[in-house]
């Protein structure tokens, strides 16, 4: 029995009906002490998921789900992994590999309006049907238009024939995880293998990607997920993994925590070269990076400016002197080079 409901609510089954989850959790205490059922009830600090949007705490909310059952290709995952060259070779073996060994079955479904609408189509007998093309959905439906736009709200009038009993079979409400569309990447851009498959067999797959760390669960994930299920090889073949960028103290950015830097910013006060100088020599690409004002310009000032100063040196010292009209020869001899040259009286 489900006693929260999809808003978060406490459902009519409960004396709090109406309520906020988390608001009725004093309540519940309450109540179980009233009874004599409760134990301890200590406050502690912890972390806790809050929405990314609006700060609202979250719940883990049990509910029906669509699955790819990836636990029965695990050994291929594996295998498939370790052709490819992980720089560093720790994430790979370490923590991607771990992840791999211990990989669960996808919970592809969303229940979400926005996204690519999940291709499944029941009917009321029981019979379901996954649609692979729209020249098969057309083929099986008596109303789907030419000009059939794949996302909700227009894919969800089309029904199609159920194979089974002939009744109309109606697409599913759900839609399809993000990240299988990240993972759908390499063969969506070119609609193959509809068209395109020269053109994607030349560029598949691919030489070399980078994305940072937290990618392990998402878009290095998925690609090699859904190339491992079609043809059983990796994605890709090589992959340098980037390390975070966080504040002066080590904190992930963010903009609600207000510690977020805005790069445009940055580069209007530092410039670009500072900036590409310090992330060039702070620490290894696939380390973490505190990026910060007096960083930035402790570099700018030990290097940039040392390099700086006898161009410019040499700028004014041209100008003033007008070396462009003078004869210059260098002198190689036991000590140091030198420029020699005859300046006007």
């Amino acid at each position: 029995m489900q006693l929260v409901d999809a808003k978060g609510e406490m459902t009519a089954e409960t004396p709090w009906a109406g309520i906020f989850v988390k608001k009725a959790d004093p309540l519940v205490l309450q109540a179980l002490e009233e009874k004599g059922l409760l134990f301890a009830a200590p406050n502690f600090e912890h972390s806790y998921p809050h929405c990314w949007r609006c700060d609202t705490p979250l719940i883990y909310y049990a509910r029906e789900s669509w699955f790819i059952k990836m636990t029965a290709v695990k050994d291929d995952l594996i295998r498939n992994n370790n052709t490819i060259n992980w720089i560093p070779e720790s994430i790979g073996k370490g923590r991607f590999g771990d992840w791999l060994e211990n990989v669960q079955d996808w919970g592809i479904s969303r229940n979400r309006y926005w996204g690519t609408p999940l291709n499944i189509w029941e009917c009321e007998c029981g019979c379901q049907h996954s649609i692979g093309s729209i020249e098969e959905l057309k083929s099986m439906s008596p109303n789907c238009p030419d000009d059939i736009e794949l996302h909700r709200p227009f894919i969800d009038n089309v029904t199609i024939t159920c194979p089974e009993c002939g009744r109309q079979m109606k697409r599913v409400p759900e839609v399809i995880d993000c990240w299988f569309d990240s993972g759908a990447m390499p063969f969506a851009q070119h609609h193959y293998p509809f068209e395109n498959k020269e053109l994607f067999e030349q560029q598949f797959p691919a030489d070399f990607i980078s994305e940072a760390v937290d990618q392990t669960r998402g878009w290095f994930y998925s690609l090699l997920a859904i190339s491992t299920l079609i043809f059983n090889k990796a994605p890709y073949k090589n992959v340098i993994v980037l390390g975070h960028v966080q504040d002066e103290n080590g904190q992930k950015m963010s903009k609600s925590k207000g510690n977020a830097v805005d790069p445009f910013d940055a580069l209007e006060t530092y410039g670009a070269d500072a900036i590409r100088w310090y992330f060039y020599i702070n620490s290894a690409p696939w380390l973490p990076n505190r990026f910060h004002g007096k960083a930035v310009t402790e570099g700018q000032r030990k290097f940039m400016g040392t390099c700086g100063t006898p161009m410019h040196f040499s700028s004014s010292t041209r100008i003033s002197m007008n070396l462009t009209r003078q004869t210059i020869s260098w002198s190689t001899t036991s000590s140091p080079s030198w420029i020699n040259g005859s300046f006007p009286s």
